[in-house]
């Protein structure tokens, strides 16, 4: 009885399949590129390549065939700029993706006869059949002899490498230049697969009220391709992918050295300048995207930045002040927020791409805790930053609703009573923030509020030791 081997293990090559497959007469190999290439990382989650790639041009027409591109690379962003040589004109291309595997393999062989191997349990010795592939669409369909089988009885040897098929992903562009010339060319193309993030690490010294801040950048690689002693750039903000996307104006020396004395507290080496409505970050050394790997490269260093923390108590539900509550609770505790500015007074003063940051602190013993995290928004110079930490044990709240009245169809007045309570063995401060709809009035109110902005209305309470304070406001809603 012959033994079924697993498909996918069970492929193999005769020995002469390198060479079974000669390659066009005016194909041209352009081989990848020596030096680093440059490697622009957008937020959108793609990048731009730029690569300096040189080959010889036999012919004065030819089809170049570049190698070692990314596996998600968009073809249609492709950009050939000769360097050194004449010009050389490209009237079309095409991007290989099918690239060499047991299931394409089988795929290009639909119709065609193959060779299947099978071992001889007697002998231990090779039993060679011959099978027509007939199908692969739903599993392997195989005539053997006459008979029709749908498993692989063995190993399958392929006479020869089905055409079209490539060991890599590879985009061929058919040219026209001048004959014989040697020629140094940027190559430029925009693909999926690289994707950057900001990850923030906040060292919190609350008796201090200031804290340590590290960024990030987290690189990661899945464009099937690795990108040895690449010139990092990352782009932070929104870029419209709607139209020719050009590659980023390269920084000057002079702009450079301008930044680095003006010293936003950027890591060893990297650079950051705005471009058009982004940021861009230059990393300082070069270094190596390889293909399934997250990378971090340090972005930014602050130490001893002012801190403020703060207690919230926020709804954010509207409909309140359009309904009947009455007989129900509303128990919540107050959030933590950990508030700084992003400015130089505050030593600080970078673009903060948007990321996540995560807070660390000292308990009684002097060891690191985790106190929680926040996604942060992108953070222009001289913004507020504020981080969410989670919410107080501490400071339980309860919401009531005490009285609502509809006046007339669009105006109602209602009474609100919010009780703030304190566990802690010191008094707090707690900020107490209120939605509003479109039209609104306070018309009595046990502690005087201020207004936000035309939405919300915020009371600052002070809460006692162990104790609690009572808010207590009537508001007046049109809708």
């Amino acid at each position: 009885m012959h033994k079924n081997l697993p498909f996918f293990a069970a492929v193999s090559f005769l020995a002469g399949l390198a060479a079974a497959s000669p390659s066009r007469a005016a194909e041209v190999n352009v081989p990848a590129a020596t030096g680093g290439a440059d490697v622009t990382v957008y937020n959108g989650e793609f990048a731009m390549v730029r690569e300096r790639r040189n080959f010889y041009l036999p012919a004065a027409s030819a089809q170049l065939a570049f190698t070692g591109v990314s596996g998600q690379m968009q073809p249609e962003t492709a950009l050939l700029e000769v360097m050194k040589g004449d010009p050389i004109k490209v009237s079309e291309q095409a991007f290989s993706v099918d690239v060499i595997s047991p299931s394409s393999l089988l795929a290009r062989s639909v119709g065609q006869e193959v060779s299947i191997f099978t071992t001889i349990p007697a002998t231990g010795r090779d039993a060679i059949v011959r099978a027509r592939v007939l199908s692969v669409s739903e599993g392997v369909v195989l005539d053997i002899g006459g008979k029709i089988h749908t498993s692989i009885p063995g190993r399958i040897v392929f006479d020869s490498l089905p055409p079209g098929l490539r060991a890599t992903p590879t985009l061929l562009m058919n040219v026209t230049g001048r004959a014989g010339q040697d020629a140094e060319a940027e190559f430029s193309y925009l693909t999926g697969g690289l994707t950057w993030r900001a990850d923030y690490v906040m060292q919190y010294d609350s008796e201090a009220a200031r804290m340590d801040l590290t960024a990030w950048a987290t690189i990661t690689n899945t464009t099937g391709v690795d990108f040895k002693d690449a010139k990092v750039t990352l782009v932070a903000g929104d870029v419209n992918r709607v139209g020719p996307l050009g590659p980023p104006r390269p920084m000057r020396m002079l702009e450079a050295k301008a930044m680095a004395a003006s010293a936003p507290p950027m890591a060893d080496g990297v650079t950051e300048q705005a471009l058009e409505a982004s940021h861009i970050y230059a990393m300082g050394r070069p270094t190596t995207l390889a293909d399934k790997e997250t990378r971090q490269l340090a972005l930014l260093n602050g130490q001893g930045i002012a801190v403020r923390r703060e207690l919230i108590v926020r709804n954010d539900q509207l409909h309140i002040y359009s309904t009947t509550l009455r007989g129900q609770t509303q128990d919540s505790r107050a959030a933590v927020e950990l508030i700084f500015r992003n400015d130089a007074s505050a030593k600080l003063g970078a673009p903060l791409p948007a990321g996540t940051m995560r807070v660390y602190g000292l308990d009684d013993q002097g060891g690191s805790q985790f106190l929680g995290e926040s996604a942060i928004d992108h953070a222009a110079t001289g913004s507020e930053v504020r981080v969410k930490l989670g919410r107080d044990f501490d400071v339980p709240v309860t919401r009531e609703q005490m009285t609502f009245v509809r006046a007339s169809d669009t105006i109602t007045v209602s009474v609100w009573k919010i009780t703030v309570q304190n566990a802690k063995p010191r008094p707090i401060k707690v900020r107490v923030i209120e939605p509003m709809p479109e039209s609104w009035e306070i018309t009595k109110e046990s502690h005087p509020h201020k207004a936000g902005n035309a939405a919300t209305a915020e009371w600052l309470l002070d809460v006692p030791a162990k104790g609690q304070t009572v808010l207590e406001y009537n508001v007046k809603s049109v809708f």
